[in-house]
């Protein structure tokens, strides 16, 4: 059995990129803004093959966007969206006219657009990441096939009620991330842990593509036979990209490149090991009602006809008519 602190982030506020940005939308002439970069990734600029330049485009951002309900989220989805392109024409087609953030704001509580930066930013992380990702990829799912039970503080109700209660600059002090966290640890803990900030950690994941990384499997699975026969990608835009990516110095062959082949490689993972799989083909079928809510949308020939959402606020399927 494991103790974890997550999701403490999520709840005590570690949003410093959406603070910064909001920062850098609403004093434009500010020449404080170059330096906000330099306190959020102090470790990027020991690195010469990333500089100022990258991180100034990154986080560029006009005054109107700062109106979006999901600014806090939509330059990581802006970079995500791009991934896009190395879908197949068949599956680009299917995306043709569906826009996700418009079934978010479905999903969402009627006060949400008027809460504040932080607050809105910890409902999208708790209502698209948490669960669904954090808990399941990096925690639950992942201890438990390991037979280690986790638990989580900071998942009981009542704490999540409080933390929902505070104000803004209790969260976040200037930079300073968990800020009444951290106060309120400061007589249980050393004054190291307590004032230590906080380093990310990332997988290696271009030491996979690399002509020199044991890749049989990778090589295998971004084949265009492979994809071909899944038929989610465009094999000709991902064989260019993984040579491109497998031919560039290590660690010069760019964040975008490396996490857009590590989603091609991992849907092709789940296809052959679930979707291509005998003992899925001989099981039951989940069929989904709807496909989005609002608007009649047709799968498999039948029509959804625009029927209103479930009481819980959630697409339902049903397996073979059951």
């Amino acid at each position: 059995m494991a103790l974890t602190r997550e999701p403490s982030g999520s709840l005590a506020s570690t949003f410093k990129e959406a603070k910064v940005r909001d920062y850098w939308g609403r004093r434009p002439s500010s020449l404080r803004r170059p330096r906000l970069l330099e306190r959020l990734y102090p470790y990027v600029f020991d690195n010469p093959a990333r500089g100022r330049s990258f991180l100034q485009e990154f986080f560029a951002v006009s005054p109107e966007q700062l109106q979006d309900p999901f600014f806090s989220h939509s330059v990581r989805w802006g970079g995500g969206i791009r991934n896009l392109a190395f879908l197949s024409p068949e599956y680009r087609s299917c995306l043709s006219g569906y826009d996700p953030c418009e079934e978010l704001a479905r999903w969402l509580p009627e006060s949400f657009a008027g809460r504040d930066l932080l607050c809105r930013a910890q409902v999208l992380e708790i209502e698209l990441f948490l669960a669904g990702f954090l808990l399941s990829s990096q925690g639950d799912r992942v201890a438990m096939a390991h037979s280690v039970e986790m638990r989580h503080p900071f998942l009981d109700y009542r704490v999540i009620d409080f933390a929902f209660r505070l104000p803004a600059h209790w969260k976040m002090r200037g930079l300073q991330e968990k800020y009444f966290l951290r106060r309120a640890c400061r007589g249980l803990l050393p004054r190291p842990i307590v004032s230590r900030g906080k380093h990310p950690y990332r997988a290696p994941v271009d030491a996979l593509f690399t002509a020199a990384a044991p890749a049989d499997y990778v090589d295998d699975l971004l084949s265009g036979q492979s994809l071909k026969a899944s038929g989610y990608f465009d094999a000709d835009k991902v064989a260019r990209l993984y040579r491109r990516v497998a031919e560039a110095p290590r660690g010069a062959g760019g964040e975008f490149a490396n996490m857009a082949l590590m989603g091609v490689l991992s849907t092709e993972i789940l296809h052959r090991q679930f979707l291509a799989s005998s003992s899925y083909r001989g099981g039951r079928k989940l069929r989904p009602d709807l496909v989005r809510y609002g608007a009649a949308r047709k799968l498999d020939g039948r029509d959804s006809g625009g029927a209103p959402p479930p009481p819980e606020g959630r697409d339902h399927g049903t397996a073979d008519g059951a």
